[in-house]
């Protein structure tokens, strides 16, 4: 049968370090505790890269450790009535009033106190890497109010204690064994730490533990944290982040919910292909979004069609901003002469109802109204019947269905005028698709990939109405996915007041590997962890970290035989 194939190819202990088959470790022993601990008091220590954590329990004599504490209160006392310095008087005091609080808990509340013993072993693939992981896990004891040391000439004996074997050494137990009151046991990582399951939803993979990530994000469980069923999905080119979001809006679609993409990759064209969804392409390939159509609002009441068109110029103008955004105060006065004559021409007034309206204006129609001023005629000319009259002068879009992906690949090549005016036409047009899920009573998952395209500081206003989108949405029973790369983007000091809402108001964040730039953003953001930031940075592809409410979870993202057939066509 050979090597038993558990037992590593070599082992090596030394005094302070060992060789444990292709990894160098250490093995630590936690041989010293503050007087008081918070909840999930190891749980950093865990967390920790390169680091297994063992805690041996073993039931312990409540009479040993009140004679103990006894004598520290006496102890205390004596150096009081003594005198000293107001520093060291201070901790005495502080002292002798923790040993008196834990006297009372075990013996007034006949609290059961166990024997714990807490090891750690540190591995890593040389040992200079082990050694800087030591020192990092020593100075993380030293924040938490703890002593970690290696076990000097015990490295075998605390390697059995580390290991999955249930043995506690009696050299070890002697070394690092301390009595604990049961509330100070119970707030240890093993017992606060966990997935995120809400027993309901839509499963986005699993967690570390191998255990399913269960998620509700429409109605989550009451205390999840969760405020709106937003998602933000943050990573680098190729870790993943849109083989998520194809997997999420596949199982939202088998739940009920009607989406929506805006695809400037074309990554999901295969995909709408193979669930018969509806592929507009809306650089102008027979799938226009007319800028000028005014789409029925149904959750108003009969009073705000009065507004419709007001409402809708306002659009209109930071179109024409992003399209023309050289225009001068008289220019944008007799732009806005010509649409309202368009609207004219067709019967729309500020009392029309959009619904009854059967041909809209485009911006070929503007363009004629523009004769009293030739320069603004001019600027018009390639949007009526130049090189960008594919886009906008002619009829409009088929009709969305389901599954409806709003294809921009074709901007790329564009001048950034018109790339960042279409997408802000496509972004409204996806808007307006969402208010009316409302009215028919269903839920809208609205998927903007690639939205960094939105993030220039030269032509904010696209930027910020995702950012009214994404606080808004929630009332009109949508989901706003944002997925893209580059998030220093949003973070820009030109834009952080638009870009950084677009990021944060998502209750769900799932965050892929990330560039070194965007996790030192990420960092104060989200408020991430080392340990958490160390696991981003060497994430593989479709692992990520998963913020949903007050839970974060280590997620693997995964497809079930059937979801890879449709992801891979």
């Amino acid at each position: 049968m050979g090597l038993d194939p558990l037992c590593p190819p070599a082992l090596e202990f030394r005094s302070r370090d060992l060789t444990l088959g292709d990894a160098e470790a250490a093995a630590l022993l936690v041989f010293d505790y503050p007087p008081r601990v918070g909840p999930a008091w190891l749980s950093r220590l865990a967390a920790l890269p390169g680091v297994c954590l063992s805690v041996h329990l073993e039931p312990g004599d409540p009479l040993q450790l009140l004679s103990a504490l006894e004598r520290s209160v006496g102890e205390y006392g004596a150096r009081l009535a003594a005198g000293g310095g107001a520093l060291a008087e201070g901790r005495w005091r502080q002292g002798q009033e923790d040993a008196r609080a834990l006297l009372c808990a075990i013996d007034r509340d006949g609290q059961r106190v166990f024997r714990a013993a807490v090891v750690l072993l540190v591995a890593a693939p040389d040992g200079a890497e082990r050694d800087r992981l030591v020192r990092h896990v020593e100075a993380a004891c030293a924040a938490a109010g703890l002593r970690a040391r290696a076990a000097v000439f015990g490295q075998e004996q605390a390697l059995c204690a580390a290991g999955p074997w249930a043995l506690l050494p009696g050299d070890v137990a002697a070394a690092a064994a301390r009595e604990m009151p049961a509330e100070t046991v119970a707030a240890a990582f093993p017992w606060v730490d966990g997935g995120c399951n809400h027993g309901r939803g839509c499963i986005l993979g699993r967690d570390a533990a191998g255990g399913p990530v269960l998620l509700d994000r429409w109605d989550p469980p009451e205390g999840a944290g969760i405020a709106n069923a937003n998602l933000t999905l943050l990573g680098t080119s190729g870790g993943g982040k849109s083989f998520a979001a194809k997997v999420l809006l596949l199982r939202e679609l088998a739940l009920g919910a009607s989406v929506l993409v805006v695809d400037p990759e074309r990554e999901y064209r295969g995909l709408c292909a193979a669930l018969g969804g509806t592929w507009i392409n809306t650089a102008g390939a027979g799938g226009r979004v007319n800028p000028l159509q005014v789409r029925a609002a149904p959750e108003s009441g009969p009073g705000a069609r009065e507004s419709a068109l007001a409402a809708h110029l306002q659009r209109v103008r930071t179109f024409f901003s992003l399209y023309l955004p050289g225009l001068g105060a008289l220019q944008r006065a007799r732009l806005q002469e010509a649409l309202l004559a368009a609207y004219r021409d067709h019967g729309v007034g500020w009392r029309t109802d959009p619904g009854r309206v059967a041909a809209w204006p485009t911006l070929a129609e503007v363009y004629r109204h523009a004769a009293a001023d030739p320069e603004l005629r001019l600027l018009l000319r390639d949007a009526a019947e130049g090189a960008d009259a594919a886009l906008w002068a002619g009829p409009g879009a088929p009709a969305a269905g389901e599954f409806t992906v709003l294809d921009t690949h074709d901007l790329a090549d564009a001048a950034d005028p018109v790339r960042r005016a279409q997408y802000f036409n496509v972004l409204g047009y996806a808007w307006d698709l969402v208010r009316r899920g409302r009215a028919e009573g269903r839920r809208t998952l609205l998927v903007v990939d690639e939205a960094w395209l939105l993030a220039d500081p030269a032509t904010p206003e696209a930027l910020g109405f995702l950012r009214d989108l994404s606080k808004r949405i929630r009332k009109y029973g949508g989901s706003l996915v944002v997925v893209t790369q580059n998030a220093v983007d949003f973070l820009a000091p030109e834009l952080a007041r638009l870009g950084q809402p677009v990021l944060s108001n998502a209750s769900t964040k799932l965050l892929m590997r990330q560039e070194a730039k965007d996790l030192e953003a990420l960092r104060d953001l989200l408020r991430l962890s080392e340990a958490e930031c160390d696991l981003l940075a060497g994430a593989r592809r479709g692992e990520g970290l998963l913020l949903a409410g007050n839970r974060r979870v280590w997620t693997r993202v995964e497809a079930a035989e059937q979801e890879g057939r449709l992801l891979e066509g």
